[in-house]
């Protein structure tokens, strides 16, 4: 077999099985341009918490071994401690000290009530995932209780019965522009993610390199055909006569190049840059510039003062850099709070608190320089500006070119490393153009993912008719 001809059979015999999905991804992902998936925002949990009332009791519990978050909020009209180690995650009521495994169906009620005007009907309990808990993630969280907000929205709340967290909040609106655009998108199927996430990522994984593997072959086959069309005096661009032919012969052409990286890039969502071309050559993350043990007893700052002084919904033990600080959630605002003082002030992290901390995570010899960033780069950037900005930009001269971002009202940080910026670059990069300048140019961003999706939708309607007549050829032979 010539190996023009074996592209071609590899080509059509992939074509016959996932024509139809690359049709969906690209008519989905115009939707999802605008629309994705509905989730609940910190924001929007802390607007419907319940503050947390001061009392001399509440002080932190006994501290089991190797404690590495803490944090209280109100809870059905009790004061919680959520405390995490190694062993998992604990509740304990920070008023008369005992151990909390999950809430009554009643005081679920009373949580459920703080987010509807109207009363909220109880609609189902729920011991197994579906379609609306997927991005959720609800294992541990079971039974979660299903709620109708009884509103004109057609709102639907998840709360966790552990935690009395809200899991999920969706409307009719939500749920409608998810079934046209994020679950085909994603393939969510409830069965591929009923015991977690692994068959689901092997599944998206082997679809997608199967649908590099067609494109590739259908650009390889795509060329050989024009390189032969340009030998023959008069064909133009294409040997093909038949126009169903021709068309997907000369938008492969023009957009396979767009097709193969937007599914390579849909490929590298789930998958890591290959070490082979980036290594790492001592892992870290940012989870390491916080304490791995909270020292409870560094804190000076009474707690009972700042719940006090506030509309405080979550207070969080944090040590940044073995500095304690509280990091203080309101209904609509978050901040940091200096613990080691007995006086109450918000601080914002500066650039020598910053690289103190990240000193402390990397070896003496390596250099570290800080600055704080007042627009986005090509790694610390979001289309829809939802990322803070000053951010404080640490760089480490260390093999991996280490690279912080650091909020310094709130200490949330994303780490970069060389192999996490190449997939960065290889999937959103590459899938939405998340990049500097198109977030500077929006309009000029959509106009191209436009042309782009469109370009990409007739590849595959050209490819999934051509498949149905190459069917209806097969079956009408036998």
């Amino acid at each position: 077999m010539k190996l023009s001809r074996l592209f071609l059979c590899i080509h059509r015999v992939l074509g016959l099985v996932l024509s139809i999905l690359f049709l969906v991804w690209f008519l989905s992902g115009m939707v999802m341009m605008y629309r994705t998936y509905p989730s609940v925002s910190e924001q929007q949990r802390m607007a419907h918490a319940e503050r947390i009332i001061m009392c001399d009791a509440i002080s932190p519990p006994k501290m089991p071994q190797g404690l590495s978050a803490l944090s209280l909020q109100q809870v059905a009209g009790r004061p919680i401690f959520l405390m995490s180690t190694a062993e998992g995650e604990s509740q304990v009521d920070a008023l008369a000290g005992k151990p909390i495994e999950s809430f009554l169906p009643e005081q679920m009620e009373s949580i459920a009530a703080r987010w509807s005007s109207a009363a909220p009907i109880l609609k189902d309990t729920l011991n197994e995932i579906d379609i609306w808990l997927i991005g959720a993630m609800p294992f541990k969280e079971f039974p979660v209780y299903h709620y109708s907000l009884n509103d004109r929205e057609g709102s639907e709340l998840y709360l966790s019965s552990r935690t009395g967290q809200a899991l999920q909040l969706t409307n009719r609106e939500s749920r409608f522009w998810a079934w046209v655009g994020a679950i085909p998108h994603w393939i969510y199927i409830t069965k591929l993610r009923a015991t977690g996430r692994q068959p689901w990522t092997d599944t998206v994984l082997w679809l997608s390199g199967f649908g590099i593997l067609m494109v590739i072959c259908g650009i390889i086959v795509g060329l050989h055909s024009m390189w032969k069309a340009r030998k023959r005096k008069g064909a133009g661009l294409s040997l093909y006569v038949k126009p169903l032919f021709r068309w997907h012969h000369l938008f492969g052409l023009f957009f396979g190049l767009f097709v193969l990286t937007w599914i390579f890039s849909g490929f590298m969502s789930l998958a890591d840059a290959p070490q082979l071309l980036w290594p790492v050559h001592k892992e870290h993350s940012a989870r390491q510039l916080y304490a791995d043990s909270l020292k409870v007893d560094h804190y000076r700052l009474d707690i009972n003062h700042v719940l006090a002084a506030d509309d405080v919904r979550r207070v969080e033990w944090m040590e940044i850099g073995k500095h304690p600080y509280y990091r203080v959630w309101t209904a609509n605002d978050e901040y940091l709070l200096d613990a080691s003082d007995t006086v109450l002030h918000r601080v914002e992290l500066n650039e020598a608190d910053c690289r103190k901390a990240v000193q402390q995570v990397h070896e003496a010899s390596e250099r570290v320089n800080a600055m704080m960033m007042n627009n986005y780069d090509n790694y610390y950037i979001s289309q829809k500006r939802a990322m803070p900005l000053p951010v404080c930009k640490v760089t480490v001269e260390d093999a991996d070119r280490s690279t912080y971002y650091i909020n310094p009202r709130t200490g949330d940080c994303r780490y970069f490393n060389n192999n996490r910026r190449a997939g960065k670059w290889m999937y959103t990069g590459l899938h939405a153009l998340n990049l500097p300048f198109f977030v500077a140019h929006p309009m000029l961003r959509l106009a191209i993912m436009w042309v782009l999706m469109l370009g990409g939708t007739i590849v595959s309607v050209t490819g999934l008719l051509l498949t149905i007549r190459y069917l209806r050829r097969k079956i009408n032979k036998r």
